[in-house]
């Protein structure tokens, strides 16, 4: 049994993700409560919490093992993931190889947990990764403790609203259902199935009449299209630049960057000059048993109210209300 981690490789301060490899893991440990700080307790299923963006990063504060700060909220992420500049590793390390674009190799541990509080909402057997991600507190100019991911969330409904900039978590029942009936009033407009390949969400779609296969990360401040994608998919990337893409671990590697445009999940579900790279996803595609032709995260997030549910394999859409 292997584990996924999320690495991050920046390109002027923007940050995108480059997923890395570990060997096997510990046994679990278990986690006796999470809290958020600024959370609104909506009865003892769900809660509400405002998130503030850095840059094109969800960020919420959260609580873990008595320290209180920032966590970014990343469904890219398989795990609950410490920053090593702040916990100290003081367990059995593990040599972590990249898989992302500048094939930088980073080193990772295994941190057992007993406290991630979250108010009422508990969790078990969560395991938490400690990783240097002092990159991302550079270039964003803010203290980070850490990356909330799949093992997290998967058990609850989340909704990521970036009209109203809060997330709500709201738990389900082993069929995927709501225990709290009253936390999200409002019906849905629209819809969207996706496939669950380990923790990666995989959303089928089409760039005009070219189908796709494109996953969805959160902690994705910029869209990645594959170079190796057909020639009628390229037609729609408009490049505006090359620029290059700078590992962690000081690896360099050169990208175009530009728009995809005509990219559609559905009749209805239609996107339109997202800003997007265009690199070599083969690592990615090896290190996660997938063929995406491409990676959605911010650009596809922020003009939409998102409810993610894990158990149904479904994304649905609340309506957005703007000028």
């Amino acid at each position: 049994m292997f584990t996924r981690l999320l690495l991050c490789l920046t390109l002027s301060g923007l940050l995108v993700p480059a997923f890395a490899l570990s060997g096997p893991v510990p046994a679990t440990v278990e986690v006796h409560h999470i809290e958020f700080p600024r959370r609104t307790s909506l009865s003892r299923h769900t809660i509400r919490v405002p998130f503030e963006l850095a840059g094109r990063l969800i960020v919420v504060e959260a609580a873990v093992e008595g320290i209180s700060g920032n966590f970014i909220l990343d469904t890219g992420s398989s795990h609950l993931i410490l920053n090593a500049s702040h916990f100290d590793g003081g367990l059995s390390r593990r040599t972590v190889a990249a898989a992302g674009s500048t094939g930088s190799v980073e080193e990772a541990s295994i941190r057992p947990v007993r406290d991630f509080v979250c108010d009422s909402l508990f969790f078990d057997n969560l395991q938490a990764h400690v990783i240097d991600l002092s990159h991302i507190e550079e270039k964003k100019n803010i203290r980070v403790l850490g990356l909330i991911g799949y093992e997290v969330l998967k058990d609850f409904e989340v909704l990521i609203d970036f009209q109203l900039q809060q997330a709500t978590l709201t738990r389900l029942n082993e069929q995927g259902e709501r225990l709290d009936s009253l936390a999200i009033l409002e019906e849905p407009e629209d819809s969207l199935s996706f496939q669950l390949k380990g923790h990666v969400i995989i959303l089928d779609g089409w760039v005009d009449k070219t189908p796709v296969k494109f996953g969805l990360d959160s902690g994705a401040e910029l869209n990645l299209l594959h170079s190796r994608v057909k020639r009628r998919i390229l037609n729609h990337f408009k490049i505006a630049r090359r620029a290059n893409l700078n590992g962690i671990g000081g690896q360099s590697v050169e990208v175009l960057a530009g728009k995809l445009y005509r990219f559609r999940c559905n009749n209805r579900i239609r996107c339109s000059g997202m800003r997007t790279l265009l690199t070599n996803l083969d690592d990615i595609n090896a290190s996660f048993g997938t063929q995406l032709q491409g990676l959605v995260g911010y650009e596809f997030l922020c003009t939409r109210r998102t409810i993610i549910n894990y158990k149904k394999e479904k994304l649905y859409f609340l309506k957005w209300y703007g000028p």
